[in-house]
């Protein structure tokens, strides 16, 4: 009896671990971040410190499962359980290999995303292509269907992690339009264009700013016509497809009426794929960048507290990263002293008191698992030091992390 408790508090804290590390994945791509050290820091906590590393080159894979239609119009439990099954054999098979890290599509059970270092060597050559024909492989001996599947440009550092992201996506759409066996040209043909760091500040400052007018011009100039048709539409798609997860970062950060319009905006891929023209492409963006700068206008402009709402928000999911009141105040386009009287008005309590608010909740979920060593633990809610843990977990609960272990145990 021991041993299968044993087991099953080990299986709860390495699917704990999973979750979280999964979660922040998405947050890389999702979230808009002043810098890249607090990206690196959260990566070493959440052991994903391979990630983290100087001069890294990073890759995108994605593949979606194809399920037929008299299956998708049969019950829920069927489709849900196909998505179980389907997210079980990415997952085993990305365990098989070093340094290859999943994460689901939290709006779609039957894509998964695969974040892909590499390094310089024959060995690690075409190394996303090989993981993804054994991956398909796999699917088609335990799930007998069809899978659509792209691999994204390669980038060097975690600053462009987000254009890789983007690759990949383009990839991914136009494998859908075209035959599956053409998975690899989709992936290595895209003509790209990034946005320069210049061009995402300018376009992140004229949203935030709620100055439609300076959006609409922009627009214009990123979807100009280019020499040929079909690499001009190449580079709308990729460039729609990045300033949408820019749209989305924004609409994250400011969404104080509930996460719809950040998982509409997450969502709106799917959308902007079934485009068939840069015009078409850039009127969906026209009419997405005006919701995002609605949202930004209420928080900024509303008498209930609406941004400190937001900024409450954004600490809820990253809480384990560092960000100084000065720091969130930068991010807000705020005033330090102008934030810090907001959000205590808002919420009852400063900032700073209510992020270890936060961690010490996490940290009393993550106590149920007596597999993760308590500095491990301390890491994964955000304190570089064990002391510093324990001692704000005492303050916030009367106990310590190891005593309030101890009743846990004594309880089951």
């Amino acid at each position: 009896m021991f041993e299968i408790r044993q087991v099953e508090e080990e299986k709860q804290g390495s699917g704990q671990m999973r979750q979280l590390q999964e979660s922040f994945l998405q947050q890389m791509v999702k979230e808009d971040w002043l810098s890249t050290e607090p990206v690196k820091n959260r990566l070493r906590q959440l052991k994903l410190t391979a990630l983290a590393g100087e001069g890294l080159k990073l890759r995108y894979a994605a593949i979606e499962l194809k399920v037929p239609s008299e299956l998708m119009a049969s019950r829920h439990k069927d489709r849900l359980l196909a998505g179980t099954l389907f997210q079980k054999v990415c997952r085993e098979t990305a365990g098989g290999w070093k340094h290859i890290y999943p994460f689901g599509d939290e709006a779609d059970p039957l894509r998964m995303y695969f974040l892909i270092p590499s390094k310089e060597g024959v060995e690690h050559a075409s190394r996303a292509e090989r993981f993804i024909e054994e991956l398909l492989q796999k699917l088609k001996d335990i799930m007998e269907l069809d899978c659509s599947c792209a691999a994204g440009l390669e980038v060097k550092g975690l600053k462009r992690v987000k254009n890789a992201f983007a690759s990949c996506l383009c990839a991914l759409n136009r494998t859908n339009r075209t035959a599956v066996e053409g998975w690899k040209e989709a992936g290595t043909s895209m003509v790209m264009t990034w946005l320069s760091p210049e061009e995402e500040r300018r376009l992140a400052q004229m949203i935030e700013l709620a100055d439609l007018a300076a959006y609409e011009r922009e627009l214009d100039l990123l979807f100009e016509v280019g020499e040929r048709e079909h690499i001009r539409f190449d580079i709308s798609m990729y460039k729609s497809m990045r300033l949408l997860l820019l749209l989305t970062a924004i609409a994250r950060k400011f969404e104080c009426s509930g996460t719809a319009l950040g998982k509409f905006m997450w969502n709106s891929h799917k959308t902007l794929a079934a485009c068939t023209s840069p015009e078409a492409l850039k009127q969906q963006l026209h009419e997405l960048g005006l919701l995002v700068i609605e949202e930004v206008t209420l928080a900024r402009n509303s008498r209930i507290s609406a941004l400190p709402e937001a900024v409450r928000r954004y600490m809820e999911r990253n809480y384990g990263c560092e960000l100084p009141l000065a720091a969130a105040a930068q991010l807000f386009g705020l005033e330090e002293h102008s934030l810090s009287r907001q959000f205590k008005q808002h919420v009852g309590i400063p900032l700073a008191d209510y992020v270890a608010k936060i961690r010490m909740a996490k940290a009393e979920q993550l106590l149920q698992a007596d597999s993760l060593k308590l500095q491990e633990l301390a890491l994964l809610v955000g304190y570089s030091s064990l002391s510093h843990f324990v001692s704000a977990f005492k303050k916030f609960s009367g106990k310590s992390p190891k005593e309030y272990r101890e009743r846990l145990q004594r309880t089951r």
